[in-house]
């Protein structure tokens, strides 16, 4: 979006971290913009108040849970990214977002699928894709929807949630934005590492269990499997020298009211 775009000058930013959206989206709106941040971790909040200083525009940072979080104000476009996903219900979250902007207000939604995301993954150090994680992944995130917890589709089931709770001319695009690290760049090494970061492969070779909690859904076999193609997958990003992709497809969901 761009200000020619969007006139919106109130914006809310749903579970904002260290204030990632506030970056993208504040240069390119109307001069006297006001960016509204609320999450529930006190450190990264204080990451965002240090990181988001830079800026003219006022800042503003609130540490509330979202499930609790009630907005005292109307704004004018209230975001999120990468949230929904993570929250058990996440259509209560939405709901919350769509009552915090006034009417003709705008909401969008930042969102990756997980087996879009999953089959996005390449590395050409191992053949991931033949490894069959997919099918381990399902049955974990089906095991946790079923019994309450997150939703791993909630990034395509967004549309569906918006045009439910009442939005207008509900839309959904896709960031094209794909990861590229090749043995050929000089900052081979540091980006390799800032990839195995982003995907918890450090995490993982240390102890892969502590990384899927809900895997006693799956056989013992299955799980013997699963945990290691997670550090076969880990190894070859960490220590292989190949190309690394992600293609992670996040989907842009967004309407007015």
């Amino acid at each position: 979006w761009s200000s020619d775009v969007c006139s919106s000058d109130l914006i809310p930013d749903f579970g904002c971290g260290y204030g990632y959206l506030c970056d993208l989206l504040m240069p390119l709106l109307p001069k006297g913009s006001t960016y509204t941040g609320i999450d529930n971790s006190e450190k990264l909040l204080e990451a965002a108040s240090k990181h988001l200083d830079k800026y003219e525009f006022s800042v503003k940072l609130i540490n509330a849970d979202l499930r609790e979080y009630v907005p005292e104000e109307k704004y004018d476009l209230a975001v999120c990214n990468a949230v929904l996903r993570h929250i058990p219900n996440p259509k209560l979250i939405l709901k919350k977002m769509i009552d915090s902007v006034s009417e003709e207000g705008m909401v969008a939604c930042f969102e990756v699928d997980r087996p879009i995301e999953e089959a996005g993954l390449f590395c050409s150090a191992i053949d991931n894709y033949s490894l069959g994680q997919a099918e381990y992944y399902r049955k974990i995130c089906e095991y946790e929807y079923i019994n309450g917890g997150r939703d791993y589709r909630t990034g395509i089931k967004i549309p569906q949630f918006m045009q439910e709770l009442g939005l207008n001319n509900v839309g959904i695009r896709m960031n094209d934005s794909v990861k590229f690290v090749s043995p050929t760049m000089e900052e081979y090494e540091e980006k390799r590492k800032i990839f195995a970061e982003s995907k918890g492969y450090y995490e993982v070779l240390e102890n892969a269990e502590v990384l899927s909690p809900m895997a006693s859904v799956l056989t013992k076999e299955e799980q013997e499997r699963f945990f290691e193609n997670q550090k076969k997958i880990a190894s070859a990003v960490v220590y292989g020298n190949g190309y690394l992709i992600q293609a992670p497809c996040v989907l842009i969901s967004y309407g007015w009211k």
